[in-house]
């Protein structure tokens, strides 16, 4: 279990990291071209990173037999899964097509965006749950 509760913490101190510097750094020293072109590369290194994370921790998971914690983690690979594969790729083509001046991908950009972001903290939660439950027994 110590394994499984330093691979949640180590999952939720990248997306903390990641929230409290990150965008802020590239939002006060880029211009908003580099930021995007940063960002584009940034996410899917950061979703991957997190997807070899979790997918460790869902096999110590496994190995431990213990079950929601199993769930928890699967749950959270399958969210970076959702992340690198599904949503970045349709993210970056909204955006592409909202700079093009295409309106209609504007709302839909907003909309994969918010459900990126949504995955993201519910991630988040996941990982502090298992961690702080870990650090409290």
């Amino acid at each position: 279990m110590t394994v499984l509760a330093m691979l949640h913490a180590a999952i939720a101190g990248f997306m903390i990291f990641f929230m409290a510097a990150v965008p802020q750094a590239a939002f006060k020293t880029l211009s908003a071209k580099a930021v995007g072109a940063f960002l584009r590369v940034l996410f899917p290194r950061l979703f991957l990173f997190g997807l070899v994370l979790a997918l460790l921790a869902t096999g110590v998971a496994f190995q431990a037999g213990v079950g929601w914690q199993l769930k928890v983690s699967a749950a959270i690979a399958a969210g970076f899964a959702i992340n690198l594969l599904v949503l970045t790729p349709q993210i970056n083509a909204y955006r592409d097509r909202d700079l093009e001046g295409d309106a209609g991908a504007r709302r839909m950009f907003g909309l994969l965006h918010m459900a990126s972001v949504g995955i993201f903290l519910t991630q988040l939660a996941g990982s502090l749950t298992i961690a702080g439950l870990f650090a409290f027994t």
